[in-house]
């Protein structure tokens, strides 16, 4: 069996809204300007998690992008600036309710601040996964931009109503690129979350925790770094 990519996404600051990509070059880290930046709580030093704090739950409302070889923000995906200008530092204080401070993961994680993605460096699903919640959940809002993938393949229905689940420890050959699937993605309160067009659903969680043991997607690993593109094929050794 055949897929797709569907779609391709970089979030170059954690938790706040991605961009979507015709192509991505893939590392041994993940997708290159991937999750490079933080958001902290400047007066408390904490790093953003909105899906387990409230206090954060307006970053997602935020956007970030790469730009001439930078990270650039946004607070309503128009108008851009650098994390360090001092109006746009305004607007985002506005926007999540606390002053932020962000800044770049330390690469090695030495640095009292955590690496930028501790369990696999892409996250993948498929649209199979997508449609089945969907059906599950009729008058929810199934969209990609909840669940944050940097891979989503468009795959066709099987029994399973997560197909991507039996990929783990099976190299997946998109393109030029070869990843091994390593393990679930067990989700928190982020799929929930309001952000852009996307309204607050608290029923998409207790659905993936009931019927899907909390786990939505998979991660995988690197093997063959490259170059992916939208609509390349997906095999599944």
């Amino acid at each position: 069996m055949k897929g797709k990519v569907a779609e391709l996404w970089r979030y170059p600051v954690s938790s706040m809204a991605g961009e979507q990509l015709a192509v991505a070059s893939v590392e041994a880290g993940g997708i290159a300007g991937d999750r490079i930046w933080g958001v902290l709580d400047a007066a408390t030093g904490r790093i953003a998690s909105p899906g387990r704090e409230k206090h954060f739950i307006s970053v997602p409302r935020a956007h970030a992008k790469i730009a001439d070889g930078g990270v650039a923000v946004s607070v309503d995906g128009r108008s851009w600036a650098d994390p360090e200008d001092a109006s746009m530092r305004d607007a985002l204080s506005t926007t999540f309710g606390f002053k932020p401070m962000l800044k770049p993961f330390d690469p090695i994680g030495s640095g009292g601040f955590r690496p930028r993605y501790e369990h696999a460096p892409i996250h993948l699903l498929t649209t199979a996964a997508l449609r089945s919640l969907g059906r599950e959940l009729p008058d929810s809002v199934i969209d990609t931009r909840r669940f944050r993938p940097n891979i989503l393949v468009d795959w066709q229905d099987e029994d399973e109503a997560m197909p991507e689940k039996d990929w783990i420890g099976r190299e997946i050959r998109i393109g030029e690129v070869v990843l091994r699937g390593k393990k679930p993605y067990g989700r928190c309160g982020f799929i929930t979350i309001e952000q852009d067009r996307l309204p607050l659903d608290v029923e998409i969680l207790r659905r993936v925790v009931k019927h899907h043991g909390r786990d939505f997607g998979i991660y995988c690993d690197v093997v063959f770094p490259g170059h992916v593109t939208a609509g390349a094929v997906v095999t599944v050794a």
